[in-house]
C-alpha cells in the first residue's frame, strides 16, 4: 500500500487501517459504476483479522497475475467485480460478517486459493 502518489482525499478513506509499504493480498477487486475500483484486502485491527475494500488508487500493483477462482460479474448498474463465484452469491457477506460458520469456511477456502496463486 502507498499513499505517496495518491492525490484525491477519498481514496485514502479507511487506509488507516492499512500499513504503509506492507504488500496486500488482493482478495476481489470490486469497480463501482462512475467510481474508482476497489482492492478488497485483509487487515488486522483490535487484535482481529478482518476483510475490506480500499480505493485501489492507494496501492501499487506488484503481480499482473489472475487467481483461477476469480469470475467476473457485470451488475445492471455497470459495477462489476472478480471473485470468486461463491462470494458473489446473494447474502454472503452479510452472512460472514455476521460470523456464519458455513460463510467464513467459504471464504477461508476461497482465500487460500488466491493467496497460494499471488
Amino acid at each position: 500500500m502507498t499513499t505517496e502518489f495518491t492525490m484525491d482525499p477519498a481514496a485514502l478513506q479507511g487506509i488507516s487501517a492499512l500499513t504503509e509499504g506492507r504488500e496486500y493480498a488482493v482478495l476481489e477487486i470490486s469497480a463501482p459504476f462512475k467510481r474508482a475500483a476497489a482492492f478488497r484486502v485483509e487487515f488486522t485491527e483490535a487484535g482481529l483479522i478482518q476483510s475490506g475494500l480500499f480505493d485501489s488508487r492507494a496501492f501499487t500493483v506488484t503481480s499482473h497475475s489472475l487467481p483461477p477462482n476469480w469470475k467476473y460479474f457485470q451488475f445492471e448498474s455497470g459495477s462489476f467485480s472478480l471473485c470468486p463465484e461463491s462470494w458473489n452469491a446473494p447474502g454472503f457477506w452479510e452472512a460472514y460478517y455476521e460470523g456464519d460458520p458455513h460463510a467464513i469456511a467459504v471464504y477461508e477456502k476461497e482465500r487460500e486459493v488466491i493467496i497460494l496463486h499471488s
